[in-house]
């Protein structure tokens, strides 16, 4: 009977430790905002960074406008001085494909009555938008004057920028520079807090802007202003990739050595 009541009681000891072992809380581990498992010590930082280089390309948005009594002059006198335009930029090296239409329009322009009572005069207005692109910007220039001398009544804008593949490289060395920017910031941090960076567990790149002309951009120093003019000098600075990233690090318990061991 002792012999029976010692096992129970030793059963119900039993019972007890594993209780207090399913109780117990384990090490959780800690996630960032994204879910992602994270250290102990992490490290958030942002860095940024940007290249700067010189534009090989520059963009020339000219448009040309005709007037009429109806919708078909409009029309013919618009496609006489586009083309004419189109032959002219042609003869100086501008290909075919380097001029894209932007936008085409015909509509009825009514403009008030010269004298009160009078009916309003009825004129059609016909235009077409044009973008150039012009892989000298040493020739934007000349580019300009011969649109301007051949048809095109209004330059709408120029833009000094970069190919594609000389964005991409910016925006490689731009992504670069920003990491190096964040890498510092997080072993400045990791430093004060006693700590060493380890590693890294999360990087999110921002979307890299449009290049921007590092100080003033494209300038129009002349403008023609009739046929016999000085020509137009255009002028441009360097232009700046920029490029932001958010990184985590992994930090640690920093190593110290003593001298003399």
């Amino acid at each position: 009977m002792q012999r029976h009541a010692l096992v129970a009681a030793g059963l119900a000891v039993l019972l007890v430790v594993a209780g207090c072992s399913a109780g117990s809380s384990s090490p959780s581990t800690a996630t960032d905002a994204t879910g992602t498992p994270a250290s102990d010590s992490t490290i958030h930082v942002a860095g940024s960074g940007s290249a700067d280089a010189e534009p090989n390309q520059a963009v020339v948005r000219v448009s040309v406008v005709a007037r009429g009594e109806d919708a078909a002059t409009a029309r013919r006198r618009l496609a006489e001085n586009t083309s004419r335009m189109r032959g002219a930029l042609r003869e100086i090296g501008v290909g075919e494909d380097r001029i894209v239409t932007q936008r085409y329009d015909i509509y009825q322009d009514r403009r008030r009555p010269r004298e009160e009572g009078d009916d309003p005069r009825i004129q059609y207005r016909a235009s077409h938008d044009f973008e150039i692109t012009v892989s000298d910007p040493d020739r934007v220039g000349d580019v300009v004057d011969t649109a301007v001398a051949n048809g095109a009544t209004e330059v709408d804008d120029v833009t000094f920028t970069l190919s594609t593949e000389r964005r991409r490289e910016l925006e490689r060395r731009a992504r670069s520079a920003a990491m190096a920017d964040a890498r510092a910031k997080a072993e400045t941090l990791a430093d004060d807090a006693n700590l060493t960076v380890t590693g890294v567990t999360v990087i999110r790149t921002s979307s890299v802007g449009d290049p921007r002309p590092a100080e003033e951009g494209a300038y129009m120093t002349e403008t023609p202003a009739a046929t016999g003019a000085p020509p137009s000098d255009l002028e441009s600075g360097p232009v700046t990739v920029r490029a932001t990233v958010q990184v985590v690090y992994e930090a640690g318990a920093a190593e110290h050595t003593t001298e003399g061991r």
